[in-house]
């Protein structure tokens, strides 16, 4: 059996998450024994039984992509499983099923294999095995911040520092349409959300930075303490909005950013 690595992309702020993460982990992915980088700023964290390895980029304030990027320079294997901390497993790992994924991603020599229905809606090309699908380059999402196996050369050559992660899974996507890469995703007739989950979790776990509803029921049953009152819990109202109040709601910043992203586009 094979243990490829584990990249748990995370912020200090999200420390809050940490505890339920790994509780999860362990009881829903016993067989795993290979090592989980944890992308932390300054904290260290364990977990019983779990090979843990704290990061600590050092880099306290610093943009999603900025700190991502350090976490893949500091990780020396070639291939990661990516996962954030606010993916609660909430059923077991089909583990041998996970392990004949990855075979096939080095096998086939994919740059990227993404393992859940909800990273992209396609559309998707057919190969020659009937558990993956090409993406097709003009599929929304294809880059996705959902779990996948990564080349983790081709995830840093995606990424750009000034970047959110919401900015890198669109503008990603539309540099990777430019490119060659080879993108892949499990058969979604087969494998997905209410069929055959094989990293089933909660899609996700904080919203908008409060807490998901469909979490408190998962950490209940795990006899898991939250305070939920430090986020609270995200309710999916519609919020009427106009085009000023939108425009005076983002920073410079991201004004900034979006223009540096747009601008690549053009001149390449």
């Amino acid at each position: 059996m094979q243990f490829f690595p584990v990249l748990i992309n995370t912020t200090d702020s999200f420390e809050d998450c940490w505890f339920s993460f790994f509780k999860l982990f362990s009881i829903y992915w016993p067989e795993y024994n290979g090592i989980i980088y944890l992308n932390t700023e300054t904290k260290d964290f364990n977990f019983a039984g779990l090979n843990i390895i704290p990061i600590k980029n050092k880099l306290t304030g610093e943009t999603w992509s900025k700190c991502l990027i350090s976490a893949l320079d500091f990780i020396k294997e070639d291939h990661i499983l990516y996962m954030q901390e606010d993916y609660f497993f909430n059923d077991f790992i089909k583990a041998n099923l996970l392990n004949e994924f990855y075979d096939k991603f080095v096998k086939l020599n994919c740059d990227c294999l993404h393992l859940t229905d909800q990273s992209t809606p396609g559309p998707f090309i057919q190969t020659n095995d009937d558990m993956i699908w090409e993406i097709d380059k003009n599929a929304l999402y294809r880059i996705s911040c959902q779990a996948a196996f990564w080349k983790k050369d081709i995830l840093i050559s995606y990424l750009r520092k000034h970047e959110t992660a919401w900015r890198f899974e669109h503008y990603g996507t539309k540099r990777s349409a430019k490119k060659n890469d080879k993108f892949y995703i499990v058969n979604t007739n087969i494998f997905g959300c209410g069929k055959k989950e094989i990293i089933p979790y909660v899609f996700t776990a904080i919203i908008k930075g409060k807490w998901n509803t469909e979490v408190k029921k998962l950490l209940i049953e795990h006899q898991i303490d939250i305070d939920y009152r430090k986020r609270g819990f995200y309710e999916n109202s519609v919020i009427k909005n106009n085009i000023l109040k939108k425009l005076k709601s983002q920073k410079l910043s991201d004004i900034k950013s979006r223009i540096k992203s747009e601008w690549e586009l053009i001149i390449k």
